[in-house]
């Protein structure tokens, strides 16, 4: 039988879409190995290139973030101990012949005395020339008082009126011997009055002493320390060790802390200003990490007014 000839239409739309399915199949086909070997090599060519341009940029970026790390630890450091320096009782700053120690006493608050007596029956004045009279008026806000807590009056840091001092005729400290929000003052007299009345009628309420040790190790800085000891007893001679001292009455036991770690070197240095008013405290500090050190110098006024 004949076929009737096929529309030349219809003929040309078949071959059209036999085209795009073969083109389809083609492009479902994917990338041959040879192809994909040569990409991964490029693309090796490539990231080897920009490590090489980019290393450098890295490792700076990565020293300046250590670089800054420790230069805010040595900084927060620094910046605590002179808080405490600024707040601490005149003249009571003192250093350890290797600069590595610095002791002084902290004021927890303070006031003015009354010197005269005033126009009430009630008035207590301070009269440090009798050995019975153990109180009197605080003018001004009433201070808090805490067990332990020390009365100091005209603390000048030499022989005779020291805050260290033991003896009784020569300190100028004596225990406090009510706790409490007070505007009156008790004291144990002791054997003695306070050797000296302040030209302002001033006073401080003190507690324990505290010492700044600075134990560094250029060696293994991650083994140096800034440390910081308080809760013993007041000694006339400047502790050099520590664990073994006297309780601070209020404390349970000597405490130590370690301010910052990482110290490959540190110094204290301390003039008292004989001539002056203010003391000049220096403290330097260097810490190290993954071999790079920074080093901070900060210098604190020490108020020796007493």
């Amino acid at each position: 039988m004949l076929r009737a000839p096929s529309d030349p239409a219809r003929l040309i739309r078949r071959r059209t879409a036999a085209g795009r399915m073969l083109a389809l199949r083609r492009w479902q086909g994917g990338v041959t190995l040879i192809e994909m070997v040569v990409v991964i090599a490029i693309s090796g060519i490539l990231l080897a290139l920009v490590g090489m341009f980019t290393r450098t940029q890295i490792s700076s970026y990565s020293d300046v973030a250590n670089r800054a790390d420790l230069a805010d630890a040595a900084d927060t450091a620094l910046r605590r101990m002179a808080r405490e320096l600024q707040a601490a009782l005149p003249n009571s700053v003192r250093l350890s012949a290797g600069g590595n120690m610095l002791e002084f006493v902290p004021v927890k608050d303070a006031g003015r005395y009354r010197a005269q007596p005033g126009g009430g029956a009630s008035d207590d004045p301070a009269d440090f020339t009798s050995t019975t009279d153990n109180s009197f008026d605080v003018f001004g806000p009433p201070v808090q008082v805490t067990a332990g807590d020390q009365l100091v009056v005209f603390n000048l840091g030499i022989p005779g009126a020291d805050v260290y001092s033991s003896t009784a005729t020569s300190s100028t400290r004596r225990a406090l011997t009510k706790t409490g929000t007070l505007s009156n003052l008790s004291y144990a007299v002791g054997a003695a009055q306070f050797p000296f009345a302040s030209p302002q009628n001033r006073f401080h309420i003190v507690g324990g002493p505290v010492t700044l040790e600075c134990a560094p190790n250029a060696a293994n800085p991650d083994l140096g320390t800034l440390r910081r000891h308080w809760c013993y007893g007041f000694a006339a001679t400047q502790p050099s060790a520590f664990g073994s001292l006297p309780v601070y009455a209020g404390c349970t036991a000597e405490r130590s802390a370690v301010v910052v770690a990482g110290v490959s070197a540190c110094t204290f240095n301390y003039a008292p200003g004989a001539l002056q008013r203010n003391g000049l405290v220096s403290m330097r500090v260097t810490l190290t990490r993954n071999n790079e050190s920074i080093t901070l110098l900060h210098q604190v006024d020490v108020v020796n007014t007493p």
